[in-house]
């Protein structure tokens, strides 16, 4: 096989439901971010009023700028096209989505061990801190040790983390049009945000074909192609 085809995907174009299910996602990391990144202006609108969130208004603005970069480019992580294409913004935008979870997830700690509802939410808030930072860290530390797909496969794990502020926000917005209390779920959401789409990736990883190379390893993503 010639070099410039080893390795790369012979399958055919991505269908179009896979395409505009990445495209929604691109749009609900751009919106969902775009309204976290608000929070960064003078005169920001407050959350919702929770006690931990009014006792530590300083972290929740940092957690929820850097929680908004990381909304907005991470989708384009997952993006094959971008990879290829342009392999130097795609490292530049991972560096900075890193960063991003670097101070998001540190600032969500404190918050978290303060969240209204209790031990069940202050675990659930916490443990998707510690995951979110961990994950990250796991997909760099491959990165560096040039283990591709390794590296991918713990930035789907980062990214379906991160997605939790999109999940968050439509939760919310559902209760808000039902007319309920924020208080009155806000301890569900501290694991219903965040787990299952965990979950699932879990169970769609492990159904992927051992032992492919790196690059179709990618390439069977097929998120951004």
């Amino acid at each position: 096989m010639p070099p410039r085809l080893r390795g790369m995907s012979t399958a055919t174009p991505t269908p179009l439901i896979p395409r505009l299910a990445y495209g929604l996602l691109l749009l609900l990391g751009l919106f969902t971010g775009l309204a976290a990144l608000r929070y960064g202006l003078p005169g920001q609108p407050f959350a919702p009023p929770l006690h931990n969130l009014m006792a530590q208004r300083e972290l929740l603005v940092l957690h929820a700028v850097a929680g908004g970069v990381a909304l907005i480019l991470g989708g384009w992580q997952l993006s094959t096209r971008l990879r290829q294409r342009r392999p130097r913004l795609h490292r530049l935008m991972g560096w900075g989505y890193a960063t991003s979870i670097l101070v998001g997830g540190i600032t969500s700690l404190p918050l978290a061990a303060q969240a209204d509802g209790g031990p069940v939410a202050q675990v659930g808030f916490g443990l998707l801190g510690v995951l979110w930072l961990a994950s990250t860290a796991m997909a760099l530390v491959h990165i560096r040790a040039r283990r591709i797909t390794a590296h991918q496969r713990w930035m789907l794990r980062s990214f379906a983390l991160t997605a939790g502020g999109i999940t968050l926000r439509l939760q919310i917005g559902v209760g808000s049009a039902l007319a309920v209390p924020i208080q009155d779920y806000y301890t569900a959401l501290a694991w219903t945000s965040w787990l299952p789409q965990a979950l699932l990736l879990e169970w769609w990883l492990r159904r992927r074909t051992p032992g492919v190379n790196a690059h179709d390893a990618w390439a069977e993503t097929r998120l951004g192609a």
